[in-house]
């Protein structure tokens, strides 16, 4: 089995990861393994509704998918870290600067096989292309199915092959909570568990400034916590909508906060999703006390009219304290 956990920016995923990192029947894979920015999913959800992808659309993912395996040197990451945090960088700079580091990811380091294994799914599916048209919608839901399958399988083998494999943001709600195909990729895959970590949003958003991510750090705090809105707000909407229609027992949810004021209920439920049978004497690989200090981060007065604004845009999206 394999259990993605993953969350928007800044949601939590990681201390959850840590927390289930600690059950002996588990394995974590070190680091992301964002795969479904590829356009994977999305060649994936087509197929299973009945659509063709075209070639050029294959063609993108083939090459993104193999440009994952590839690292970016060294000098060249730390540069472009600086160069993304410079207040005033050019926006065509930018744009180029993420569309080399999205494409290459050092996949190959970190999961051994994953370009051949990756290699090996592409050859398959691109023939299958070739034949789907001529196909039954049962044919083509049950082939890309068992292709899916058979493709995760092999990179749950790189990581370990008898134990459940845990792998952060192998699904970003996104990409999982797409307008257009929505639940359909949990559906093609028969041994994957979803978590999705949410956060109260408030905080996230004071995440953002506070770490200079998403560049929110560049602009007014009123137009960031109004450009927040805008972004979030349909997105968690679509996301809240969807969760009641996924299958509950292929996707659930757990809170970041959940782990300060609900402990035991949240672990619980995520033992019982993903079947994890014995539960550690103490979880020595995640710092609560640490932790703690990202919870109500929005108490503090330095954004209170931010935050204010966003409580009244995204009451429903609050963690219920």
């Amino acid at each position: 089995m394999i259990i993605s956990i993953g969350g928007s920016v800044s949601t939590g995923s990681t201390p959850w990861i840590d927390i289930v990192s600690a059950y002996e029947e588990v394995n974590v894979l070190e680091g992301e393994l964002r795969i479904g920015e590829s356009g994977l999913y999305d060649i994936a959800s087509k197929i299973y509704a009945h659509e063709t992808p075209t070639a050029e659309e294959f063609f993108n993912v083939k090459r993104s998918l193999i440009g994952f395996g590839d690292k970016i040197p060294t000098a060249s990451r730390v540069a472009f870290s600086l160069l993304l945090r410079l207040p005033g960088a050019p926006q065509r700079i930018i744009d180029k600067v993420n569309q080399y580091r999205s494409g290459k990811r050092s996949y190959d380091k970190r999961l051994p096989g994953f370009s051949l294994h990756t290699k090996s799914m592409l050859k398959e599916l691109e023939l299958f292309l070739n034949e789907a048209n001529s196909l039954e919608i049962s044919t083509r839901q049950l082939k890309i199915q068992e292709m899916m399958d058979t493709y995760f399988a092999s990179l749950k083998s790189c990581v370990s092959s008898d134990k459940k494999v845990v792998i952060d943001q192998l699904f970003t709600p996104r990409l999982l909570f797409d307008e257009r195909y929505g639940c359909i990729i949990s559906d093609i895959l028969s041994d994957v568990k979803i978590v999705v970590v949410r956060r109260d949003p408030r905080d996230q958003f004071i995440d953002f400034l506070l770490k200079r991510k998403k560049r929110y750090h560049t602009m007014m705090p009123s137009e960031a916590a109004s450009h927040f809105v805008s972004e979030y707000l349909p997105r968690y909407d679509r996301m809240s909508a969807m969760l009641k229609k996924c299958d509950p027992s292929k996707v659930t949810d757990i809170w970041f906060e959940d782990i300060f004021f609900d402990f035991e209920t949240a672990l619980c439920k995520l033992e019982e999703f993903a079947e994890l049978k014995k539960r550690p004497t103490v979880f020595d690989c995640f710092d609560f006390s640490e932790a703690f200090e990202k919870v109500k981060m929005h108490e503090n007065d330095e954004f209170s009219k931010e935050t204010t604004f966003i409580k009244n845009n995204m009451g429903k999206h609050l963690y219920r304290y």
